[in-house]
């Protein structure tokens, strides 16, 4: 079973609106737009670490990499950040309204967490990862040697106890408070006392976790212990680089809700929406919408047909441009899936390696009313995966494809970081 330990984090001296202003969502859900925004908010704000922009250039002797790792160093001397002087707990409350209107609480704890091998079965995987996308943070883990924005894990704990053993510490101020650019409202403490520290590290010690995002990152914290390891092998169990930031929500947090990641397609060629609809059929039964998906009203049914089948059966709505029509495909019971396989760093499909031809769109209407205005050629609108089926997937030792699962909100880069010093303990 996984460890998890208190650490010495690293965090902005600011605090307030002035901390609202340098936190990053994660680095893959940040467009070339919302980089630029974040990045104008102020020459600190986190996305200048995780996701700074190559320049013309760029080579061994600097790159976007090296300018990270100088920030890095830079801010830490000059008191930007400033490193907390004993190790600790950090719980986190996110407060937020979700795409369906309603407001939500989230609570876990952002704690380092010991690196397993996902074939150990103590820490599980629910989607593949990919290849560039595992180097290039690899490369910023080696060259800044910090965890700059943490993993998200969920563990089972259905009585909440570990929020529990950390509610007394949490009537304190938090030693952080911002907003970030979602809207949501993050609230950041430090528990350093011993008996909570045990009690929660006693409790999720019986807890495999489930990585439900940060895949890429997880990966990389992998291959960067095991590059250590080969460079400087005998350092101690409790190294630093055997560790990674995560934060830890239980299965039974009444804030944890997931919602889907829409796709759209573009770029094909002898692309005709008629066709590949009859394609389909090979393994859908695909009723066309009679409503006009043009229509707001519409559009509404289409989306109610699709959530119709919420947690009983597979389907995705498929909307067309060419034709403007909008068809619900539900999977054949008897359809033979044995030829297809998932991506994978070993079948790398070139359009989801080089996100060529599809676009993750987060909102339905968006993806809709894109496609419809020909920004698209179709667009597949998903249900949400129910949180049974992920645990479900992950410890049958499957993975599903990327994207498969929005956990709301993002945890974002900025409230606290975490050296990574082999030299060092957690």
């Amino acid at each position: 079973m996984p460890a998890i330990a208190p650490f010495c984090g690293i965090r902005y001296a600011a605090r307030g609106q002035a901390l609202s202003a340098l936190l990053a969502p994660p680095y893959d859900v940040v467009t070339p737009e919302a980089r630029e925004a974040l990045a104008a908010r102020s020459p600190h704000n986190a996305v200048h670490l995780i996701l700074d922009r190559e320049r013309p250039g760029d080579g061994p002797g600097d790159n976007r990499y090296l300018r990270a790792a100088r920030r890095f160093t830079g801010w830490l001397a000059d008191g930007t950040l400033r490193r907390d002087p004993r190790p600790a707990l950090y719980p986190l409350e996110q407060v937020f309204v979700a795409p369906d209107g309603r407001q939500h609480v989230r609570r876990g704890v952002v704690a380092a967490v010991r690196l397993h091998d996902f074939r150990d079965g103590a820490v599980l995987p629910h989607e593949g990862t990919l290849a560039a996308p595992k180097a290039d943070r690899l490369e910023l883990l080696k060259t800044v040697r910090a965890n700059l924005s943490p993993v998200f894990g969920l563990h089972h704990d259905e009585r909440n106890q570990a929020q529990s053993a950390l509610a007394p510490a949490l009537a304190a101020e938090p030693v952080g408070e911002a907003d970030s650019a979602d809207g949501v409202h993050h609230r950041l403490w430090r528990v350093e006392d011993p008996v909570a520290v045990a009690a929660v590290q006693r409790l999720l010690a019986e807890r495999r976790i489930l990585v439900a995002d940060g895949h890429h990152r997880y990966a990389a914290a992998l291959g960067y212990r095991d590059l250590v390891d080969a460079a400087a092998p005998g350092l101690p169990p409790d190294a630093g680089h055997r560790w990674v930031l995560m934060f830890l929500c239980s299965t039974g947090d009444p804030g944890l809700v997931i919602f889907p990641t829409h796709r759209a397609v573009s770029g094909l060629r002898d692309f005709r929406a008629a066709g590949l609809a009859a394609r389909l059929e090979r393994f859908f039964r695909v009723e066309t919408i009679s409503e006009d998906v043009r229509k707001t009203s519409g559009r509404a049914w289409a989306v109610s047909r699709l959530a119709e089948h919420l947690g009983k059966s597979t389907a995705f709505l498929m909307v067309t441009g060419e034709d403007q029509k909008a068809r619900l495909l539900t999977l054949r019971d008897d359809a033979d899936l044995a030829g297809l396989s998932l991506p994978s760093d070993e079948n790398p499909p070139a359009s989801q390696e080089r996100q060529e031809n599809l676009t993750y769109l987060k909102d339905a209407g968006e993806a809709v009313s894109r496609t419809l205005a020909g920004d698209f050629q179709a667009a597949f609108l998903l249900n949400p995966t129910p949180l049974w089926q992920v645990q479900a997937v992950a410890e049958s030792g499957e993975v599903m494809p990327q994207k498969s699962t929005w956990f709301h909100p993002k945890v974002p880069a900025g409230l606290v970081f975490r050296e990574v010093d082999p030299r060092g303990g957690p």
